[in-house]
Parts: structure tokens; sequence; C-alpha cells
């Protein structure tokens, strides 16, 4: 007897149907007693009591009692402790569940605790949809890991990416630190989280960072990225487009827009670049790299290819590094050099390698040059080896000392007067009320006493030995007017802007890997 094709299809695709009716369908697996009704609405129903479980597909469920509606496919669970079982590997525990058969939706209320390998979740309003792997919740809630502890207003976790995702006011808490964002993504098996929008995490040691642009933090290795960071201290802030901190070898990377203040020392470092190294104190700026010492009434300005800041726990031994193309300004000083050392506790200012410096009208060179600055004013300054001052008078004339070490002392900010030590020379213009020149007097003598009146040259004491001679205007040529060496480097006298801004610098891309911004999905319906 031979069976027709459409009898044939007919029969397989009502076998498939009633197999994947079955699936769907929530079976009676165990229940004490068994009653039977019918709701308002006519829906019949089915009452089991005690120890009931029901079953669909890999789902299990379990209560004191439940109500069944066949029809819909939706049952009521109540109970001391109300369970879902997923699997081998998840438990949702509550006091009242509403699962529907068709959706596969599982609404858990009242003392929820939501159990995997990776974590444990706590709330009173838990819906879980099984079908999409998807817990979510809307009242208030909290996860539990190895690690953290997370809790917010509203959240949500997929079962299958073991990704959950907070927001308002999400607190993230370990024995390291606490975190406070508004959006947050957490990883509850890499361990990862991402934050979108402000972020502010406040370690152990009272450490605050604050991120405006989101952030990604590796929680195991305690390794993060943040975007528009802010990092405060019980000395430092911080600040620059994006922050990278690992809080085990306590190393910090700063990229783009870098901004380190010291407050103790009221000093502002700037830059593209950066990285501090906590437990060895040392602070790199690098690109655009600017110092910004505040002092009453000025500020002293100073830039570099680099800048480095060296912490020690003797106080005389904090310093900062400025090396290649040194550039300083204040109203009162300007200077170059190709290297410099600024001890922070001494105010003291080192230049090395071709220093140069001006001070209103007169320029000072020598091989390596100091000032000492006392009460936000320069006290002194102290030049070595090739010691040469230039001062230019009110007619364009060069009065100028030579020597090979020299200390001048400054008074309002003025040079006062200068001791030369050793092989002094020195070439001082006569005037007649300031506008007319009336000869040149020319002293090479081995120590000398300059003074000065109003930032010019006074008067001259010479020691040891004495040779002066006088020559009358008619007589001063170029030969005899300049000292040998003498060089008047005028042009490059640094101007503010050009310290602030330094010209040829090239911004770098960023070295640090990451974007600490990503979207965080949140939902759930009630």
């Amino acid at each position: 007897m031979r069976l027709s094709v459409r009898f044939v299809f007919i029969f397989l695709f009502s076998m498939c149907s009633s197999s994947l009716l079955a699936q769907k369908q929530i079976t009676i697996e165990q229940a004490d007693s068994l009653l039977g009704g019918k709701a308002p609405s006519g829906e019949g129903f089915r009452k089991l009591i005690g120890n009931v479980r029901l079953r669909q597909g890999n789902t299990l469920i379990f209560g004191d009692s439940v109500i069944l509606y066949p029809k819909s496919n939706v049952s009521e669970v109540f109970g001391k402790q109300v369970r879902v079982e997923e699997g081998d590997t998840i438990v949702v525990t509550g006091k009242q569940l509403t699962y529907n058969g068709n959706t596969r939706m599982a609404k858990m209320r009242k003392d929820v605790v939501y159990k995997d390998p990776t974590m444990t979740l706590y709330t009173d309003l838990l819906n879980y949809d099984i079908s999409k792997s998807y817990a979510f919740y809307y009242n208030g809630g909290r996860l539990v890991d190895t690690t953290n502890v997370l809790t917010s207003v509203q959240g949500s976790y997929n079962t299958a990416s073991h990704l959950a995702a907070f927001k308002d006011s999400v607190v993230l808490v370990n024995p390291d630190y606490r975190l406070e964002s508004d959006t947050l993504q957490y990883n509850t098996v890499t361990k990862v989280v991402y934050t979108k929008g402000p972020t502010k995490i406040t370690s152990k040691e009272g450490n605050v960072l604050n991120a405006q642009a989101g952030s990604e933090y590796k929680t195991a290795e305690e390794q993060s990225v943040f975007g528009l960071g802010t990092v405060e201290t019980d000395k430092y802030t911080i600040k620059a487009d994006q922050l990278f901190l690992d809080n085990i070898t306590k190393r910090y990377n700063a990229e783009k827009n870098v901004e380190m203040i010291s407050k103790d020392n009221d000093i502002i470092i700037t830059g593209e670049h950066a990285f501090y190294l906590e437990q060895e104190g040392i602070t790199k700026v690098y690109g655009n790299a600017v110092m910004k010492k505040i002092m009453d009434p000025d500020t002293l300005f100073m830039s570099a290819d680099t800048l480095v800041s060296i912490e020690d726990s003797i106080p005389a031994n904090n310093r900062i590094l400025a090396y290649h193309d040194v550039r300083i300004y204040r109203d009162d000083l300007q200077g170059i050099s190709d290297s410099l050392a600024y001890h922070v506790h001494d105010s003291i200012l080192y230049f090395f390698d071709d220093p140069v410096l001006w001070n209103k009208s007169s320029q000072i060179t020598a091989d390596s040059i100091n000032i000492r600055i006392r009460n936000q004013q320069i006290d002194k300054m102290n030049t070595n080896v090739n010691s040469f001052v230039i001062a230019e008078d009110t007619v364009k004339n060069f009065n100028q000392v030579k020597g090979r070490r020299m200390e001048a002392f400054f008074k309002d900010n003025n040079i006062d007067r200068i001791d030369v030590f050793g092989n002094g020379e020195s070439v001082y213009y006569a005037l007649q009320k300031d506008t007319l020149t009336v000869g040149m007097n020319k002293i090479i003598c081995s120590n000398m006493l300059i003074e000065f009146d109003k930032n010019q040259v006074d008067k001259i004491h010479t020691y040891v030995k004495p040779e002066a001679s006088f020559i009358p205007p008619h007589e001063i040529t170029k030969e005899v007017s300049q000292l040998k060496s003498f060089n008047w480097r005028i042009k490059e006298r640094p101007t503010k802007q050009e310290v602030l801004y330094r010209s040829g610098y090239t911004k770098k891309k960023s070295v640090i890997p990451g974007n600490p911004i990503k979207p965080v999905p949140v939902s759930g319906k009630k």
C-alpha cells in the first residue's frame, strides 16, 4: 500500500509540530496534590500544592504551591523559596514567580538571588528572559563576585556573555578602591569594567580619580584607562585627555593636554605626554613641556623638550630637571640653556651648557650659572668659568665685565652689585646726564666689585694690581670697546609666548591602547 506524498508531508509536519509544542509546554513533574478550577476570565487552571516541580526543556521550577494555566502556558509559583534552575549552572531563587512558557520570561519577586559560576546577584525584582539569556532589574540590586561588589538602581546581566550592565547610582567596591558612576558595564569572567560618562574612583589611600569621558578598568590586573581624567592626591593633581593607571606597579601615564600640579610647591607642569612612577617618585613630561612656578607678584615659566620631576624623602633632594632647548621667562628674568636643574626646596636654578640670562638691560653668560630665589624674588646669581656680563646703557653703549667666576647680588629683582674673582676685565662708559658719552674706562684686574644703580653700572672697585685706562670718545673703536668673546645675543632672548608655545612642536599620537568610551546598553521593561 502506497502513501501519497501529501499524506507523508502532513504526517511529518504534525509530528514536528507536536514535538515543538511539547517542548514549549510547561509540564508537571511532581506535586503532593492537584486541584482544578476556573479563573474569572473563564480559563481553566490547575492548582498544585506541596513539593511542586515543573519542567520546560532544560528549565526546572520548584515551589510550595503553583497555579498553572495550561492554555496560556503560564504558571504562578509561591513558596518560602521559589527556585528556577536553568541547566547545571544558573539558579534563581525568590518568594514569588510568574513564568510564561511561551515567551520564556521568568519574573521573580521578593528576596531574589540569581547565581551562576561567576557571580551572585541580589534584588527584590528580577525579570529573566531565558530564551535570550538575559536578566534585568529596575528597583535596586547588588552583584557580588570574588573581586567586587556592585550596586545600582537598574541592572542587567547576559548569562551567555557574562556581561553585566548597570545604570543610575552605580557603585563598585573592592578592598582597594570605590568606584562611582552613572553607567557601567562589567564582565564577570574577565573582571573588566567599562563606564560611560562621569566616573569617580577613590582608593584606600584617599587618592581620587574623576573621569568625564568614560573608562576601562581591568580589576584583576588593576589597570585602567580613563578619558578626560583627573587624579587628585594629597600632593598632586594630574589632568589629561586620557589617563592610564597601573595600580600594582604604581605607574601612571597621561596623554594629551596633560597638566600636573604640585600643591606643596605651587608648581604646574603641562605637556602632551607624561608618566609618573609613584614608587620611584619620578615624573616625566614631554611634548611642549612647560613648568609654571607660581610666585608673588610674578610667575616663572620654563619650557624644554623634556621635564623630569624627582621626589625624595629628603626635601633637599626634590628637584626638577629640564633638558634640551630650555627656555625660562619671568618679567625680570629670561634665559636659555641646553639643560637645567631646579632644586625646589632651596629655590635654586642651575643652568648648564651654553646658558644665557637676561635681567632688564643686562646679559649674563658663563659655562654654568645658578640663581637663588628668596621671598619670591631673585636674590643671588653665581657664574662659573668664562663669566661675562654685558649691560646696555641709556645711549646703547655696552658696559662689560669678564672674569673666571662671579657673584651677582640683586635688590628688587635688579642687579645691585657683582663680585668678580679671577682674571677680571671691564669696560665702563662715562656718561653725561645719561645722554652723552664722554669716554670709556677700561680696566684689567684680578678681582673687582661693580656697583649698579637702576640696573646701570655706577661704580667699579678694583683689587690686586689694577691696570686702568681712559679712552676719549673719538678714540673709541670696535676693537677697544669689545672685550674678547663679546657676543650680544639679544635676538635669542625668549618672550613669554615663545616659552609657553614652542615653535616646531608636532603632536604625537596617543601611545595608550584602548578606547575607554564604549556603548553600555542597559535596558529592561517591566
